[in-house]
């Protein structure tokens, strides 16, 4: 009877029954398998604020929590222009210029349209209708889609606090950075 040795890398070595070993490259493939999901979530996301522009449409980043809990601070609303034949209904969340701050938008729902026609419109946080009332042609956008947390970091660092902006950064170079790597060749 022959009997057949160990491979010279297994040569002294010994494994209690039971216990499994990790393969040599899978830690490795794990994790660039993470870095190639967490790119792909980043990709998607910018796909979704942006490619909506093919049709006209306009991404919007929430500045305020005044439309918590639809819209949060850091989210990106997606809004189209109004149509020429577009009937205002109350409900809708719609873009407006901010009389309170010309020169700057305010993203907030039509809670009512007054005896003019004029849209009356209110954060979703407040327990008031904003103080100015907006004709329907001068409405700038009409919400479409949402895209959450995309900006949080963006409007951190405008305020001076670059923290979660550079962390965000710092991953995304790090998961491409695995991505991109040479794959490990088997011995």
């Amino acid at each position: 009877m022959t009997t057949m040795s160990a491979p010279a890398r297994w040569a002294g070595t010994h494994r209690p029954a039971g216990r499994r070993t990790i393969p040599p490259g899978l830690p490795g493939m794990l994790l660039r398998f993470v870095a190639i999901a967490v790119l792909a979530a980043v990709g998607a996301l910018v796909a979704w604020s942006s490619v909506p522009a093919i049709w006209g449409w306009t991404p919007v980043a929430v500045v305020s929590e005044s439309m918590s809990p639809s819209l949060h601070r850091g989210d990106i609303a997606v809004t189209s222009a109004p149509p020429e034949n577009w009937t205002p209904m109350i409900g809708q969340v719609v873009v407006v210029p901010d009389q309170q701050h010309p020169g700057q938008t305010r993203i907030h729902r039509i809670s009512g349209i007054d005896e003019n026609g004029l849209l009356i419109t209110r954060g979703d946080a407040n327990n008031s209708d904003d103080s100015f009332r907006t004709a329907p042609g001068q409405v700038k956008g009409i919400g479409r889609l949402l895209i959450p947390g995309v900006a949080l970091a963006t409007l951190d660092m405008r305020e001076g606090d670059p923290a979660m902006f550079v962390a965000q950064t710092l991953a995304v170079l790090g998961a491409v950075t695995l991505v991109l790597r040479p794959a490990p060749r088997p011995e």
